[in-house]
């Protein structure tokens, strides 16, 4: 291990680390940068950016109850519809919700999901 830093030198003699423990979570971290496990994270990234946002949270809770329109959110959430709409295409490309369009108006429901059922079950 002569990559150590001074740190983790110090630990090792100190008998806080064991240089296998220290392998162990280098090949670990190996397996956390191939582009499949990176390509994960990029998706959790988008649940945890599309739930982090206190209208967002809203709109989900709103679309709990059941299928709405976005001139409904608008007029709930007192926004203009390019804003709704924003936030409605951040949730759905997290795989929040799902549209569906019934001549020219579009219509949103939740996806039935864990991260769902959470902010429901959190909100109550």
């Amino acid at each position: 291990m002569s990559e150590q830093n001074p740190s983790l030198r110090r630990l090792i003699q100190l008998n806080i680390c064991q240089p296998s423990d220290i392998s162990e979570a280098r090949a670990e971290a190996e397996k956390l940068a191939t582009s499949e496990f990176t390509a994960k994270l990029r998706q959790i990234e988008r649940l945890f950016g599309a739930v982090g946002e206190a209208n967002r949270l809203k709109i989900l809770l709103l679309l709990s109850k059941r299928e709405k329109c976005v001139c409904e959110l608008e007029s709930a959430l007192g926004m203009s519809q390019p804003t709704v709409s924003h936030h409605l295409g951040v949730l759905e490309q997290a795989g929040l919700v799902k549209r569906s369009k019934k001549g020219r108006w579009a219509f949103y429901a939740p996806v039935e999901s864990p991260t769902m059922d959470l902010i429901v079950r959190l909100t109550r």
